[in-house]
């Protein structure tokens, strides 16, 4: 009966550490503007994270390496594989010096992703 019992706990135990790695995926992330790039005048800057397992992210837009003010985010949605999504959104004035990047914090990355909005014109 004990082996049984054991059995069953080996079972339990090796189900639940495959479940718990199989939910903690790390984000997609995508960094790009609403309109084209014109120097000097206002656009939207998006960050868009996917694809995330557990919920918990921060989503941080930068400037220069400074946090940008006024950040507006989506509501956190899941999508159909229960992974999550978020979309993070800043109004910027490219002006061609600065430098504008997303800095992504989840779990399962091994480190702190930060992805740099490539200005294409």
């Amino acid at each position: 009966m004990a082996s049984k019992e054991l059995f069953l706990w080996c079972v339990v135990l090796v189900c639940v550490c495959g479940l718990t790695k199989a939910l903690n995926k790390p984000p997609t992330v995508q960094v790009y503007s609403r309109h084209p790039i014109s120097e000097g005048k206002e656009n939207i800057l998006h960050c868009f994270a996917e694809g995330f397992h557990p919920p918990k992210i921060n989503v941080t837009l930068l400037r220069n390496n400074e946090k940008i003010p006024d950040v507006k985010y989506s509501d956190l949605s899941f999508k159909e594989d229960w992974t999550f999504q978020l979309l993070a959104h800043a109004q910027v004035v490219p002006n061609g010096k600065d430098e504008y990047s997303c800095l992504v914090e989840h779990q399962a990355l091994s480190a702190p992703a930060k992805v740099k909005w490539e200005q294409d014109k």
